[in-house]
């Protein structure tokens, strides 16, 4: 018998049947692939760390400038084990490609030789890689994709007067500094070209070591190392865990999306449900009066539900194994994930889907309770009402009869549409939430978080960067003749402008008990007080630091409190007087006044050099000096503002393309709402229309008030939209600022003409003709059929 129901009521109902499935199989294949991407990347990082061998601590230095380091470390009781990794620095000009930069990447590259490697590296195949041919090299990071690099193409290595012409043999996976936010690349070499280009003279300058330090007391190595030199990074695993922050926030990104997508099909069978028992009033009545019980009634409708929720389920499960796969791409190119699509789970999942939605349809059919057998004979109707239908007039209407109609219907059925309101509003939220984010990864909004000034030009010179720290007696020196070599280019193509950079230092800190090394951020050519601070005043002396908030809370300080910064052996009392926000060193780094002496400290890193022009021109001329100076340079690191900000943090295109992708569902979804919910209320308001039409109204008024219903609640969904996508932006992205630095939260760019015109009008044109496309279909409607109540 349920069997007769079920092929009987699918046949009869097409098109709603047909959009409830596809809700399940979109709700299903969501929450399987995103559940498991979740797994997949949560439980991925500690499986990856595991089997490249990463350690408890991580050190890289210059060996020129700290030789060692090794000996030090194994002579610290706490430590259990240090593996060193020795390695050239270089930069994009030291490879090139059919004469060109083989990639305009702006990060440090890593050369090593294979047999020198402490950590294991794992080729694109996830077999870990033991040896490379002569004449060939490994690469990761994000050079070979700038680059475009195939398998077998040929570069050149320059490295001082030494030259190698090597083959591309793929692609290698790095645990330590393979992540989104490190982005450092590797070329893993034969031994024995990696000694040809560590025996010129020019590698003494750029040689240098990374440490995988085990130990038992993170906090106390940290605090051995604080007077070292020549540290150019430290950090712990923890911290690492961190830069894979990106890989995560996709996969919660895609959870979401299917909450809302499982939400959404919640909705759908609400309404389908309900219009159903508003049809068949009379099969329950009767059915009531022969003495079916309504458990049995309702099992009758639920066989159903539970019908297109097993097939639905298992399309959705079927599909989400290759979904999952697609969404997983980019981490599984860079990270060995130790399962990357579970089939187990994404089956539990699916169960999980069909018993939910079952569960919520037996809860919606609990309105046959109510029913009785006097229903069949009154038409469905109680004959009672004790309540106005509706607060607006037709005498008092100056809308005119058909926008007076579609109005009326909204205000009549509150709850029916305003739950389509809301469905639709938190669709297309998630679109503003996610525009915003891009937008403000990719502004000037951010500036303040790199301890920068705002300039109109930034260049990055690496080379020149990598000399100054290779050079520890002369290095601030060079940095100057970079200044004027970099002034007196721009002098001649009539562009005059003043050079600065932020410079970097690892300075040892202590207070109280506490004591650990930090990077400082200086820049003699500008002021402490033109950046930007959370809490107290800028320095205005040479013994007065600002910090960020991570760092006061390691040292347990406060403003007001004196630390000691040791400097060339000798120690300085300093004052904090500020804290501050930063994304530099994922959060932990401080400020020093431009007067503090520097002089004999070696930099550890610079930002790009900033370019400030002295006639002061407008966006469009900046925007042709640096492709002026592009072509001069013959580098594509030269940015505005709002570039060098997308470039540092180097997430703004991976929320874009989600943020497209979730656009397109919604577009779907919003298509699937409005289709169905319409052909339920033409099916339910058959005699309405038909009356209508016996009273004169034209088919394209009929389609018209259909159609202006929808027209109007998309425009509601997308008012409340507006007004909650920055409350909930902060929210929800604030946390995750917070992880990379911004514990105070940010501001964000919120561009008008995008959030709160374009995409509320392509949602409102969907709808409009998704709704009006449906609405043809009361052309079928006879006046006649005001009769006919089936």
């Amino acid at each position: 018998m349920y069997l007769n129901i079920l092929k009987k009521d699918l046949k009869r109902k097409k098109t709603m049947n047909v959009i409830v499935l596809l809700f399940v199989i979109l709700s299903a294949m969501f929450a399987a692939s995103s559940v498991n991407n979740i797994i997949a990347v949560s439980t991925g990082i500690d499986y990856y760390f595991e089997k490249a061998g990463m350690s408890d601590y991580f050190v890289v230095t210059l060996d020129s400038a700290n030789s060692d380091m090794e000996q030090r470390l194994l002579n610290e009781p706490y430590v259990t084990d240090v593996r060193r990794e020795p390695a050239l620095f270089a930069d994009r000009t030291n490879f090139k490609r059919n004469g060109e930069y083989l990639a305009d990447t702006t990060n440090t590259i890593f050369i090593m030789s294979v047999d020198k490697t402490k950590l294991n590296y794992f080729d694109s195949a996830n077999e870990n890689i033991t040896a490379v041919e002569r004449g060939k090299a490994y690469i990761s990071g994000n050079v070979p994709k700038m680059s475009g690099i195939g398998v077998g193409d040929k570069f050149t290595v320059k490295f001082g007067n030494a030259e190698l012409e090597l083959e591309y043999a793929g692609f290698a996976k790095d645990a330590f500094l393979g992540a989104e936010f490190a982005a450092n690349t590797r070329f893993i070499l034969n031994s024995q070209d990696y000694a040809v280009l560590n025996s010129d003279e020019y590698a003494e300058l750029s040689a240098g070591s990374t440490y995988y330090i085990d130990t038992d007391d993170v906090p106390a190595l940290e605090a051995s190392l604080a007077d070292a030199n020549g540290i150019l990074l430290s950090i712990d695993v923890g911290q690492m865990r961190l830069a894979y922050v990106m890989s995560m926030i996709v996969a919660a990104l895609l959870l979401i999306v299917s909450v809302c997508l499982i939400l959404a099909a919640f909705v759908v069978l609400k309404f389908t449900i309900g219009f159903t028992l508003e049809e068949e009033f009379r099969e329950i009545g009767v059915m009531k009066a022969i003495g079916i019980k309504n458990s049995r009634i309702r099992g009758l409708y639920l066989v159903k539900y539970l019908g297109i929720s097993i097939v639905g389920a298992l399309i959705g499960f079927i599909c989400s194994l290759p979904f999952g796969d697609m969404l997983l791409a980019s981490v599984s190119e860079t990270m060995v994930l130790g399962t990357e699509n579970s089939a187990l789970t994404a089956l539990l999942c699916c169960i999980a889907v069909v018993g939910i939605i079952m569960l919520f349809c037996w809860g919606s059919t609990r309105r046959i309770k109510k029913m009785s057998p006097i229903d069949a004979v009154r038409s469905g109707q109680t004959g009672e009402r004790f309540r106005k239908k509706s607060i607006m007039h037709l005498g008092k209407n100056r809308l005119g009869a058909v926008p007076f109609l579609a109005l009326n219907d909204i205000i009549s059925s509150p709850k029916q549409y305003g739950i389509i309101t809301v469905v639709f509003a938190i669709l297309l939220m998630l679109v503003m939430i996610l525009a915003n984010t891009a937008n403000t990864l990719n502004s000037e909004k951010l500036l303040f978080l790199f301890g920068t000034t705002k300039s109109d030009v930034y260049i990055t010179m690496t080379g020149d960067v990598m000399e100054a720290m290779g050079d520890p007696a002369n290095g601030n020196e060079r940095l100057r003749h970079s200044f004027d070599e970099l002034e007196k280019t721009l002098a001649e193509n009539g562009m005059p402008g003043k050079i600065h950079v932020e410079r970097m230092y690892t300075i040892p800190v202590s207070f109280g008990c506490e004591k650990t090394n930090m990077v400082f951020q200086i820049c003699p050519q500008t002021h402490a007080s033109d950046y930007v601070y959370e809490e107290g005043t800028a320095p205005m002396y040479d013994n007065e630091i600002a910090l960020t908030y991570p760092v006061a809370e390691r040292l347990g300080a406060r403003i007001g409190d004196t630390v000691t910064l040791t400097v060339n052996g000798e120690n300085r009392k300093c004052i904090i007087t500020a804290l501050f926000q930063s994304f530099g060193q994922l959060g932990k780094t401080g400020r020093l006044h431009e007067s503090f002496d520097v002089n004999g400290l070696q930099p550890s890193s610079a930002y790009s050099f900033q370019i400030d022009f002295d006639d002061h021109p407008g966006k469009d001329e900046i925007d042709r000096r640096v492709e002026l100076l592009k072509d001069i340079y013959d580098t594509k690191n030269v940015f505005n503002a709002a570039e060098f900000v997308k470039d540092c943090t180097g997430t703004s295109d991976t929320i874009a393309a989600v943020k497209n992708m979730i656009l397109i569902v919604t577009l779907l979804i919003v298509i699937l709402i409005a289709v169905l919910m319409e052909r339920s209320f033409i099916s339910r308001e058959k005699a309405e229309i038909a009356l209508m039409k016996a009273i004169g109204f034209k088919n394209s008024s009929v389609i018209a008030h259909h159609t202006l219903r929808f027209a109007a609640v998309a425009v509601l969904s997308s008012l409340l939209a507006g007004a909650l996508c920055l409350p909930l932006t902060k929210l929800t992205i604030d946390p995750i600022m917070g992880i990379m630095g911004a514990v105070n939260g940010v501001g964000y760019e919120v561009r008008a003409a995008e959030i709160f015109v374009l995409y509320p009008l392509i949602t409102i044109a969907v709808t409009v003709l998704a709704a009006a496309a449906t609405a043809l279909y009361t052309n079928t409607i006879k006046s006649s059929d005001t009769a006919d109540i089936e």
